[in-house]
């Protein structure tokens, strides 16, 4: 099964309100959808997936233009199917995939979703995972939440200690099958005790940083009794741009090694995670070792290199959708990080449509960059946390009445050399 980009997303505590050097705070009391969607995200890593649930669906009902909606639908998704209700996981994720066609996040999307969302679309009805619901329900009861955890504690021991039995039983059973094949393949041919006899290491997956240089060490062991020589390649997504080569050389290309008998050659697969990529996507990568003797003789091993980067969005809300000409309104912009890595050097630079005015005197925190940009920076946005600015225009007087304004959000991510570009809630100039 494919695995949770949120699992990535390993954070001790979620702050529901970081105010960075500059920033005010907004009352306690006040409810937005940045805030709900922490309060969601949060009960989902404390695997509350009923709460979960419920903060969702308080989201959309409440904010249904919320600019959060795609990675809301993704977390109602993922938090349905934990709770067992695959009907509520498979309608989320289709209406993800119907609403969001090009959206990035799809790639992130878990196989089981995807079938559950297929099976669903085909008509079938499907069936509520009790033992995932009953979990649910035991998270929303405090209670009983002593008892079972007590129970599930000593369930998991128990299955603990069976598993590291058959681990151990399994280890014999490999290590006395390993014997056996080195012990027939003397007897066969060459091509055989190649075959038999040499192994490649390769770690079964890699977390990588977007923008970032990664490395994946392997080993190619030669247990046969004679100096063999193997040809060596790589697959990987172009854009990786993979690279072989041997540990003692690296940065040299490696296509063809001679190891002796019972030597090991030790290499490195380089690569460049691009920067535009998102949290959570996963790529294959494979290295292929075939001989150089007979060309039919091949063994492979693959393994999954996933994305850890920064997820920035940006929520920009007018206190007010109704302006006058003359008047002020006050925008309070929200930056939130709900990536697996801290996102480091932003800058946020907000473009003003005609209709406002900047007083400088009023927004001590932002830079004015030209007529009708503005700026301030963030040097550190910690995973799960978010930065609240206010920021206080005036309307111009001559604005016409029914026209709906908007302010343009554009986060420049100097760490990662790439730019997302967001939107604020619309304002309408409504005459007195």
């Amino acid at each position: 099964m494919r695995r949770l980009p949120f699992a990535y997303l390993v954070i001790s505590a979620l702050a529901l309100f970081l105010c960075l050097s500059g920033a005010l705070r907004a009352p306690a009391a006040e409810i937005d959808d940045s805030n709900l969607f922490v309060e969601a995200f949060n009960a989902y890593q404390k695997k509350d997936y009923l709460l979960a649930i419920d903060k969702v669906k308080q989201l959309t009902q409440m904010f249904p233009d919320t600019p959060l909606k795609d990675v809301s639908l993704l977390l109602l998704a993922r938090s349905g199917l934990k709770a067992g209700d695959n009907t509520l996981a498979a309608r989320t994720v289709n209406q993800f995939t119907t609403e969001f066609p090009t959206n990035p996040l799809r790639s992130s999307i878990e196989d089981e979703l995807l079938v559950l969302g297929t099976r669903l679309h085909k008509g079938e009805k499907l069936q509520e995972n009790k033992v995932l619901h009953m979990a649910a329900v035991k998270m929303r009861n405090e209670q009983l939440a002593i008892e079972r955890a007590i129970a599930e504690k000593q369930e998991q021991e128990r299955q603990a200690r069976l598993k590291a039995e058959q681990e151990r039983i399994a280890r014999e059973k490999a290590e006395l099958e390993r014997r056996e094949r080195e012990r027939i393949a003397a007897e066969k041919t060459a091509k055989e005790a190649i075959r038999a006899a040499t192994a490649i290491t390769l770690e079964n997956s890699r977390v990588a940083l977007a923008g970032q240089n990664g490395t994946l060490p392997f080993v190619i062991a030669n247990n046969t009794q004679n100096s063999e020589e193997y040809i060596l390649e790589t697959s990987a997504p172009a854009e990786y741009g993979a690279l072989l080569s041997g540990e003692a050389t690296p940065g040299t290309a490696t296509n063809r090694v001679t190891i002796g008998p019972g030597r090991s050659f030790k290499g490195v697969i380089a690569f460049h995670i691009p920067s535009d990529r998102v949290d959570g996507e996963r790529r294959e990568m494979a290295l292929k070792v075939a001989s150089a003797r007979f060309s039919d003789v091949v063994l492979s091993s693959e393994t999954l290199v996933t994305t850890s980067a920064p997820l920035v969005r940006v929520v920009a809300r007018p206190a007010s959708r109704k302006i006058t000409p003359g008047g002020q309104i006050s925008y309070r912009m929200t930056v939130l990080n709900i990536g697996s890595e801290t996102a480091r050097d932003l800058t946020v630079r907000t473009t003003l449509p005609p209709q406002f005015e900047f007083p400088e005197a009023e927004n001590p925190q932002f830079h004015r960059e030209g007529t009708d940009t503005l700026s301030f920076r963030i040097d550190a946005l910690e995973t799960g946390r978010m930065a609240e600015y206010h920021l206080n225009l005036r309307v111009r007087g001559d604005s016409r009445n029914g026209q709906e304004v908007r302010c343009r959000i554009e986060v420049a991510n100097g760490q990662l050399q790439r730019t997302e570009t967001f939107a604020s809630s619309v304002a309408t100039v409504q005459a007195n």
